[in-house]
């Protein structure tokens, strides 16, 4: 890549993951490795439910977030993103404006405890219930 060049997504994906292989545990970085795996093999295929297989592993927080990370370099093609606590650990990412927006993030949080009471109000197990 040279210098006043701008990174692709897949350039960006793999510094970004460089970086995580130098500082996260061995296991923990290779727990994230096939969870991304399988969160790229979800999106490939069609359909609008995609579902990553966990297994008995359960990742820890910070696989949790490096995941949404990567997930979301994959998508925006930039790094420039915050990860967001929505209360009763759930998290988001946003973009840097929206994340340091306290009306924006507020209307997240709002949404978010919206969607776990309309889980638990119709009898189902929210996805941050489970464990």
């Amino acid at each position: 890549m040279a210098d006043d060049a701008v990174p692709t997504r897949a350039e960006l994906v793999r510094l970004y993951l460089d970086t995580l292989r130098a500082r996260m545990d061995p296991d923990e970085f290779r727990l994230l490795g096939r969870l991304l795996s399988g969160a790229v093999g979800s999106l490939a295929d069609p359909g609008d439910r995609h579902v990553v297989e966990v297994g008995e592993q359960q990742p820890s927080r910070q696989v949790q977030e490096e995941f949404l990370a990567v997930l979301s370099i994959v998508a925006t093609g930039t790094v420039e993103h915050r990860l967001v606590d929505l209360g009763d650990g759930a998290v988001t990412v946003l973009d840097v404006d929206a994340a340091e927006n306290p009306e924006a993030v507020g209307r997240m949080r709002e949404w978010a405890a919206r969607q776990r009471g309309e889980g638990a109000g119709a009898g189902e197990a929210g996805a941050g219930e489970a464990g």
